[in-house]
């Protein structure tokens, strides 16, 4: 069972599970069903079925040894987790009544709803928005009771910043990307939410994505005067609320100026890198360790090492030190061959990019010597 916030992909990553867990599962599982086997997702809304006969089915008579009796016909989509292996995915089980709530307990204990047993490789997920996290109990959710809450693994979800952006690569408009890299805190609302007001959140970006792509418009071009539609701030404040929209239209409005990786790679635009503050400099490091053109199996040339290597120097050194342990994780052969780069200006004794770290490495342990 996962716990999360709304709109924080809980569902997306069931969804994204379906063509790995073959593999996952290893060879007992392939060698009967192939390594390419795509688990169908069996997907049911808890809060959407009425009482205990949405989930164990209808009442059918028929005659037997004993007389006439009655068995309950399993509904069509328990009927396929039967049969075949598939992920049984119960969404919102925190909101179901109470009645639905105590139907399914079986199945989470024993496999198995009115003598009908699941699939033996059939998976069940369940996913819920209630959980320890919540400390303002904003959801409107029925707590489990403990015997309910024993049945299950559990796991919180909270995918950072850096997960979303990833995935939002060919997800999400780049700018809005762009964006979200640049001002982390309007990715989604974390505190107590007043009643009746639109916040973002992870999912209503991804919305909000695909009516700019879908607008025959295009809201995100500027006029002769320099600036953007107020179609698209009236439109982004239905999505991610008046705080983003605002701070979003104003960078849209300013894109025209900012830095792209591909920038970085080539050694452009050093009037604007050269004046970056801190949150520009934050922002660009995860563009570039996100970014494919810099990720593995991506080959930079010497020259576009260079110009990384230079624009690393060229932030704090508390910034480098997050560049290089980012970059290292992102793309390790680059910043194999990055280490030994000249970073000295000309005419000066040369010096690498790996003695310019462990400089900074040494002075923060010299640091923490003398406070010790």
């Amino acid at each position: 069972m996962g716990h999360g916030r709304h709109g924080v992909g809980k569902s997306e990553i069931v969804y994204q599970l379906a063509d790995k867990l073959a593999l996952i599962l290893g060879d007992k599982f392939t060698n009967e069903w192939g390594k390419d086997y795509i688990f169908p997702i069996v997907e049911r809304r808890a809060s959407q079925m009425a009482d205990t006969g949405d989930v164990i089915g209808v009442p059918e008579p028929e005659v037997s040894q004993f007389g006439r009796v009655t068995n309950f016909a399993p509904m069509a989509w328990f009927a396929q987790a039967c049969s075949q292996p598939c992920i049984l995915f119960f969404d919102e089980v925190d909101r179901a009544n109470n009645d639905v709530g105590q139907a399914i307990m079986e199945l989470t204990d024993s496999r198995k709803i009115a003598g009908h047993y699941l699939h033996p490789d059939t998976i069940v997920v369940a996913m819920v928005n209630g959980g320890s996290y919540d400390e303002g109990n904003s959801y409107q959710v029925r707590e489990l009771d403990p015997a309910e809450y024993d049945r299950w693994w559990h796991v919180t979800l909270e995918p950072s910043v850096e997960d979303w952006t990833t995935w939002a690569q060919g997800n999400v408009n780049p700018v809005i990307v762009e964006f979200i890299t640049h001002n982390k805190e309007h990715l989604e609302f974390k505190g107590e939410p007043e009643p009746n007001k639109v916040y973002p959140s992870r999912r209503s970006w991804a919305h909000f994505s695909k009516c700019i792509d879908l607008c025959e418009s295009d809201l995100l071009s500027s006029d002769e005067k320099g600036k953007v539609s107020m179609d698209l701030y009236y439109i982004g404040e239905g999505y991610v609320g008046q705080e983003a929209a605002i701070k979003f239209r104003d960078f849209v409005e300013k894109y025209d100026a900012q830095v792209t990786v591909k920038d970085i790679f080539e050694g452009k635009r050093q009037e604007i890198v050269s004046a970056f503050g801190i949150n520009e400099s934050n922002g660009m490091i995860d563009k570039i360790s996100t970014s494919d053109l810099f990720k593995e199996p991506a080959k930079l040339s010497s020259e576009e090492i260079q110009n990384v290597a230079n624009f690393v120097v060229s932030i704090s050194p508390e910034l480098a030190m997050k560049a290089w342990e980012s970059l290292c994780r992102a793309n390790g052969d680059v910043i194999a061959e990055m280490w030994s780069i000249n970073i000295s200006p000309k005419g000066e004794d040369n010096k690498t990019f790996g003695n310019y770290i462990a400089g900074i490495v040494g002075n923060n342990d010299g640091d923490k010597s003398e406070e010790i």
